[in-house]
């Protein structure tokens, strides 16, 4: 019998990732050449996000694809690709 693993992009993101994710998307393009993640963490910081949900958020974003991370600067998947 074959089991069939669930792709984690199926799962719902956590609330908090969700967020950050739409704060995310507020400040970065698709095609952008993205922000350095210092600012990002600071921005975020700012914006009232504690530094564990930052941490945790912008790893899980990172894992399941919604952003990656090019010279220290993060930057969004493009959604329509």
């Amino acid at each position: 019998m074959k089991v069939m693993k669930r792709s984690p992009a199926s799962r719902p993101l956590p609330t908090y990732a969700e967020e950050v994710l739409e704060h995310l998307q507020s400040k970065i393009e698709p095609t952008a050449d993205g922000l350095p993640q210092d600012k990002v963490e600071t921005n975020l910081d700012i914006e009232g996000f504690e530094d564990s949900t930052i941490d945790v958020a912008l790893e899980e974003l990172l894992n399941r694809g919604y952003i990656y991370i090019v010279n220290d600067h993060i930057r969004l998947t493009d959604s329509d690709s």
